[in-house]
């Protein structure tokens, strides 16, 4: 993959709409990738039945850490029990199912290899193998959502005895998420491993700052949470159609990522 600039690094203070422009040009050439996001979307079939089947709709902000998807703009009804949100989706507090968890990470990640890896070379050359990034990258991507999702588990799981501390662990998360977002797309962007990324991503954000750009994203994703949530809401065959909408919705959001880090790290990209 393309190689970071060694020049000195600046804030924050791009213009949002060359990033829109240069998403929306990406995207007839990547649109093929939303079929991630909508497999990610179906493989949660009974939410999305549970969904469809629910009055209402969601006003959902979602931070630019990881894949979007269906479930990054709608939020699945919840029968009882204690629910865990997470970039990857959500983690059972009672009871825990371990198995079942590990073989999502295993899918999730394997698919987000691919995913990930088409994109920033589809943003670096023009052109992109889904099979050959899900080779190169498949082991360390899949390495770090279940990484990830350990965090997440042990920061929220202690909530289940103390629940006064969810505020602290909430914006314990949120700031986690700002410092290190752009780990993956550093990962793929760079090609480099798991801690190599994670340093990097902090280095990128100490220098440039992108809170803008972080917050930004939150809001767009908010707004567009009403529509696509009032569609998955309309019935069984409303929450499939709000998956297929949300799918090239959530790629051209990780489009937009994967070219604001790239920007960050001094990466060339195509027009």
């Amino acid at each position: 993959m393309s190689q970071p600039s060694s020049g000195p690094a600046d804030r924050d203070t791009g213009p949002t709409e060359p990033i829109v422009e240069r998403t929306v040009a990406h995207l007839a050439r990547l649109l093929p990738l939303a079929l991630v996001p909508l497999a990610t979307a179906l493989l949660r079939a009974r939410e999305l039945l549970a969904t469809g089947n629910a009055n209402g709709f969601s006003l959902r902000a979602s931070f630019p850490v990881y894949r979007y998807d269906l479930w990054s703009f709608v939020d699945a009804p919840r029968g009882g029990g204690v629910s865990v949100s997470l970039p990857f989706g959500s983690l059972e507090a009672l009871p825990l199912l371990v198995p079942a968890i590990g073989a999502y990470v295993v899918v999730s990640g394997a698919l987000s290899a691919g995913y990930f890896g088409s994109i920033a070379a589809g943003i670096t050359t023009g052109r992109f193998d889904f099979v050959a990034a899900l080779r190169r990258f498949g082991v360390r991507v899949i390495l770090l959502e279940a990484i990830v999702v350990m965090a997440f588990a042990v920061l929220f799981l202690p909530l289940l005895l103390f629940p006064p501390l969810f505020v602290v662990a909430l914006v314990a998360a949120l700031v986690v998420s700002y410092l290190y977002f752009p780990t993956v797309y550093v990962l793929v962007l760079e090609d480099r491993g798991i801690e190599s990324a994670v340093l990097r991503a902090r280095e990128l954000v100490d220098g440039h700052r992108p809170l803008g750009f972080f917050l930004a994203v939150a809001v767009v994703t908010a707004i567009c949470s009403v529509p696509v949530s009032l569609l998955a809401h309309a019935g069984p065959i409303g929450a499939v159609a709000a998956a297929v909408v949300a799918a090239p919705l959530g790629l051209a959001f990780n489009v937009a990522t994967a070219l604001k880090v790239a920007e960050m790290a001094g990466i060339e990209t195509v027009e």
